[in-house]
């Protein structure tokens, strides 16, 4: 039973209690006296019901105390059981709720759950297409690399192959040529040694030689001898004096300095004698340490100067080793062409005007042209 319940019960019976009380000590209240009964301890009373009467009134109202109670009991009961029901359905309720909240609850962390796997699941996946992109990259990059690789040892072995070519290509002209060189030097009383450096060309024009030492200092028609031991010893057509002119620079054998030297090529002045013609062409012809170099090229009147060729000359030692070397290959060279060169001298000034600008075995050229000119 509630606290309510029992507060109640509590009052109803006080009150009982007090009008029980009110009843026998109220002083109009009369007292039949019977056999065996004394009526001391008794106020008297001066009207009023009587004892009977008094007790059928206790009784009815005691009866009606009890209808009462029994009503309010029933009542309690009735409301206790009402409150226990409702109790019971809000704790059902609540147990319900209860269950609901935690099925709701196991439902949001199996949810939570499922959702932390996939998203694991998806970066599992992603980190695994990103290392596998890496490395396909990786695989791309290096293959990328290797090809290039390749391709760059394949060009760098093209270049030198190329420039091993040009260097064959170049000695054997040069050697060719060396027998129409050594003509024109005797003729001009030229020196050679192993380090020198001639220019040769087929008209009357003026081209100058000038030759840059590994000190710096230029060897040219107005330097002709220089402090690194190198000689301009032959300077031709000042005068447009020969259609086969040769210029010429040489060291002492063994006496010229290791290091770079550049070669270069300026036209000084056009003749008008015989009116010959432009573009000069030109042969330079490099003995770098018993090493023959050839460069072909042209110029005109006005051209500024041209660098023709730049080497590296090794030291006296091996140089000499170089000479031992190629001494052989240039006595053989000499013997295959000395021939041919003594019948293109011969035959030098009935060259057609086309081959003018052929190197060795150049032909007149400015008389050809006189010729034309006479015929017209």
């Amino acid at each position: 039973m509630a606290l309510d319940d029992y507060v109640v019960t509590i009052l109803l019976g006080g009150a009982f209690a007090l009008g029980l009380m009110f009843i026998v000590m109220r002083r109009e209240a009369q007292v039949n006296i019977q056999s065996g009964m004394k009526a001391e301890g008794l106020m008297n009373q001066h009207s009023g019901m009587g004892f009977g009467k008094a007790k059928k009134n206790l009784d009815r109202k005691l009866a009606s105390v009890q209808d009462m109670l029994r009503q309010q009991n029933h009542g309690d009961r009735q409301l206790a059981e009402d409150r226990f029901n409702q109790n019971r359905e809000s704790n059902h309720d609540a147990d319900e709720e209860a269950r609901r909240q935690e099925e709701l609850e196991a439902q949001r962390r199996e949810a939570e759950e499922a959702r932390r796997l996939e998203d694991e699941e998806m970066e599992r996946r992603a980190r695994e297409r990103d290392e596998e992109e890496a490395r396909l990259a990786a695989e791309r990059e290096a293959a990328r690399q290797a090809d290039l690789s390749e391709a760059e040892e394949a060009r760098l072995a093209e270049i030198e192959a190329a420039r091993e070519q040009e260097m064959l290509e170049s000695r054997e002209a040069a050697q060719r040529a060396m027998s129409e060189l050594k003509a024109r030097l005797e003729r001009e009383g030229a020196s050679s040694s192993d380090v020198q450096i001639s220019l040769m060309w087929n008209n009357y024009n003026d081209l100058d030689l000038h030759v840059v030492c590994p000190s710096g200092e230029r060897i040219h028609g107005g330097n002709k001898t220089s402090a690194c031991g190198g000689e301009l010893d032959v300077d031709a057509n000042v005068r447009a004096e020969t259609r086969k002119p040769v210029e010429n620079v040489f060291w002492e054998d063994g006496k010229a300095p290791a290091g770079k030297y550049q070669v270069y090529v300026h036209y000084y002045k056009k003749h008008n004698k015989r009116r010959s013609k432009d573009p000069t062409k030109f042969q330079v012809i490099v003995n770098a340490g018993n090493d023959l170099l050839e460069y072909n090229s042209e110029l005109s009147s006005g051209d500024p100067i041209m660098m023709v060729a730049e080497f590296t000359l090794p030291t006296p030692e091996e140089r000499e080793a170089r000479r031992k070397e190629l001494e052989e290959e240039l006595r053989l060279a000499e013997q295959g062409t000395s021939g041919q060169n003594e019948t293109e001298d011969l035959h030098s000034d009935e060259v057609d005007t086309e081959q003018e600008d052929v190197l060795p075995g150049a032909p007149d050229l400015d008389a050809l042209m006189d010729e034309q000119a006479d015929e017209d």
